[in-house]
């Protein structure tokens, strides 16, 4: 790229068009993404890469418009990227996505590349700085980066959690009378397949307000199935640097790597959904309890809102079903615990850390019941989960994991536990030597699974039927967690 050259969509962008992905990434992509990932899929060498994985492995169910705008703009300022040359147009394409496997691969690992750590950082930025949906604010660091060679993408979405979200990136900037105006180029819209998009100037993001700002992919008539994008969506629209994202760095839960407090939030299955999000003091992320669609659900009075709670955007430039409902957490060590309602039947929910993992799976009750989970701890701090359910009953499986050091861990895991309203606890030390399980007014009997994983081995230490008293602690122990698997589990109830 020379100093004064500008992107251009005929010659920069690529020939075919944004796709989706109907299979899942594999583990080799995941490595090839990241740096320092274990080299297998193994969850007992590496579980908290492998709890990672299933997060980033469906980024691109919905599209690789991030990956696109990303490995384009390289070629564009580096000439060449991933040993790819510069033109992007240069690579051919049948219908949706590229004829070559291998740049396929190469868009794929730039799509992922969103979940990197300095990628999450800026997310975060943005949203302490209260400019998630900053039409202004993007406009600023668009041209900043613009002046200085660093172009930025631009995320954008009709919805809090990713109605129609999109990456695309904005090449020239300019102000006519009070409006601010951003010329973009658009995965979804190839020069090749829709060049009167880009030759009759319809290619124009309109800026005249923080949130009043607008995108029509539809514009000028020429072309149909596109979307209109629009601030008062309550959706997203803000700049991501591509030097933060383009380079291989770390993803931001791994062992050993410390992004500063922060904590991942992952619910996922069919129909599971997050309707609330609050802590004791009545702080809380939505201003009702609800399935949620747009930012207007957020709350806003000052003395109500949960800060330090983010929701994810999940860009992809195409309509479908979320892998799932993600919130990066970054709260002061000591925070009040958080109460997470989930609306759903047979989900998975995974709380993690860079050194710790908590794990909730409910099973299938046939009906789409009201789940109250309380989290407790930090990376830092003792770890506890409690559930109660306003279904009639429900099983579930909790499941706690610490690092022990590099490349050793610490677990237990409680399974076949039936909750009522009646709450379960699961709490466990941040040294993780023992477990504690109490309830409130019901007996349970529930299986208790102790592992240790050191110097490349696993031992498992199983106590099935463990009875719970009603309203008592149950402490329990193994006599020695260097023999485990022969160890006498000790219990002291309270």
């Amino acid at each position: 790229m020379g100093i004064l050259d500008e992107f251009n969509p005929r010659r920069d962008g690529w020939f075919f068009e944004n796709w989706g992905e109907a299979s899942e990434f594999d583990w080799d992509l995941f490595r090839r993404t990241y740096l320092a990932i274990n080299p297998t899929n193994d969850p007992v060498a590496a579980p908290l890469d492998v709890a990672f994985f299933q997060i980033f492995k469906s980024c691109a169910a919905n599209g690789n418009c991030g990956g696109m705008s990303m490995l384009a703009l390289a070629l564009f300022k580096y000439g060449g990227y991933l040993g790819y040359g510069s033109p992007a147009n240069f690579y051919t394409g049948a219908g949706s996505g590229p004829d070559r496997a291998d740049l396929h691969q190469a868009i794929n690992i730039m799509q992922a590349r969103q979940f990197s750590a300095a990628g999450i950082r800026n997310f975060l930025d943005v949203v302490k700085a209260g400019q998630l949906n900053d039409g202004f604010a993007a406009y600023d660091r668009i041209v900043s980066g613009l002046g200085s060679g660093d172009y930025c993408m631009l995320s954008l979405s009709n919805g809090v959690f990713g109605d129609a979200a999109h990456t695309i990136i904005p090449y020239r900037a300019e102000m006519i009378g009070g409006t601010r105006v951003l010329h973009v180029w658009d995965p979804n819209r190839p020069y090749d397949a829709f060049s009167q998009h880009y030759d009759a100037d319809h290619n124009k993001i309109t800026i005249t307000g923080p949130t009043s700002w607008s995108y029509d992919q539809n514009a000028g008539g020429l072309f149909s199935g596109g979307t209109l994008y629009a601030g008062s969506n309550n959706g997203w629209f803000f700049a991501i640097p591509t030097s933060l994202e383009v380079h291989k760095g770390r993803q931001p839960i791994s062992a050993g790597f410390i992004l500063t407090g922060l904590t991942t939030l992952f619910v996922s299955g069919v129909g599971a959904a997050v309707t609330q999000i609050e802590d004791d003091e009545g702080r809380r992320l939505y201003s009702s309890d609800r399935v949620h669609r747009n930012r207007g659900d957020l709350e806003t009075l000052s003395d109500r809102r949960l800060t330090g709670v983010a929701p994810w955007p999940w860009p992809g430039g195409l309509s479908g079903e979320l892998p799932g409902e993600l919130f990066f957490i970054e709260r002061p060590p000591g925070s009040s615990p958080l109460h997470v309602t989930v609306r759903g039947d047979d989900y998975h929910l995974m709380h993690l850390s860079e050194s710790h993992l908590t794990e909730l799976s409910a099973a299938r009750t046939g009906t789409m019941a009201k789940d109250s989970i309380r989290l407790t701890g930090s990376a830092d701090d003792a770890q506890s989960l409690a559930v109660s359910t306003r279904a009639a009953r429900r099983r579930f499986d909790i499941h706690h994991l610490r690092h022990d050091g590099p490349e050793a861990w610490r677990s237990v895991r409680v399974r076949n536990a039936t909750v009522t309203r009646d709450r379960l606890t699961v709490s466990t030390p941040v040294t993780l030597d023992e477990v504690e399980i109490s309830g409130t007014t019901a007996r349970r009997d529930v299986d208790v699974e102790l592992r240790r994983f050191v110097d490349g081995k696993v031992s498992t230490r199983r106590t099935p039927g463990q009875r719970l008293a009603a309203g008592r602690v149950t402490r329990l122990a193994p006599s020695s967690w260097d023999k485990l698997s022969r160890a006498r589990v000790e219990q002291v109830v309270d």
